[in-house]
């Protein structure tokens, strides 16, 4: 089981960044990216650095849907900061859900990298299960992870997504998820394996076949249809988040 914890992310080239979330030293933040002004002939040694796909600050997101029984708020006076909520106990219609739409800030390859904060105000108790991030393709969810009623973080990925046959997998943390932050990483490559982080912590590397060789096409943040009563209120803030098409090009650190 893994022991909740904290760490201090890396301040990484090419990461986002403003006056509220500044760069570490040497770097610096020109036009909103962190980079090192220690090059050869002056040069910005990072300025070259990929950028990810989508972040969560800079690009928001395009359209929403939300059912009667949920709320969704969207502040863009804190980078975009997404609050889903379930207000009660309510069957079949809990949708809560900020969608990215933009085509040109989705993935293009079949590899990738997702990334960010997930925040709790109360220990995460729910019936059922909560999906919580969605990404996913003509084929199905690439990407649905959430929380069960056993209080485990969820992660599934449909069959012909990441790989030919249907993964899924449940985490348990010491103590159960609590009220705090946490940084939620995934990784996969289509016919090669898919990774889960939690807060620094690789939980997970597994490998798989087969696959789909067409990108997914859809990005939502929020509370995904959950289908079972929720028993009391559920609330879950995400913020930060970022997504690289590209194993070797990021996401940076996470504001």
């Amino acid at each position: 089981m893994l022991t909740g914890c904290a760490v201090e992310l890396r301040d990484v080239p090419g990461r986002a960044c403003d006056e509220a979330h500044p760069c570490r030293a040497p770097r610096a933040c020109v036009d909103e990216r962190c980079v090192d002004p220690r090059g050869d002939a002056g040069q910005d040694v990072d300025a070259g650095a990929p950028e990810p796909r989508w972040e969560q600050r800079l690009h928001g997101f395009g359209a929403t849907s939300v059912d009667p029984s949920c709320s969704l708020t969207i502040d863009s006076t804190r980078a975009n900061l997404v609050v889903a909520s379930i207000a009660g106990p309510a069957d079949a219609d809990d949708t809560a859900l900020a969608r990215v739409v933009d085509s040109s800030r989705l993935p293009t390859t079949t590899e990738g990298r997702l990334r960010g904060h997930l925040t709790f105000p109360v220990a995460v108790n729910v019936r059922g299960e909560v999906p919580v991030l969605v990404l996913a393709g003509d084929d199905g969810a690439w990407l649905r992870a959430g929380f069960d009623g056993s209080g485990r973080l969820v992660v599934r990925s449909a069959a012909n997504t990441i790989g030919d046959v249907e993964l899924l997998e449940r985490f348990s943390v010491d103590g159960g998820f609590v009220a705090r932050d946490y940084v939620l990483e995934l990784a996969w490559q289509a016919g090669a394996f898919r990774r889960v982080s939690l807060d620094g912590e690789v939980l997970a590397e597994t490998a798989v076949s087969g696959g789909s060789s067409t990108p997914p096409s859809a990005l939502a943040l929020g509370v995904e249809r959950y289908d079972a009563d929720a028993g009391t209120a559920f609330t879950v803030q995400l913020s930060g988040w970022q997504l690289a098409d590209a194993l070797s090009t990021g996401p940076g650190d996470v504001p």
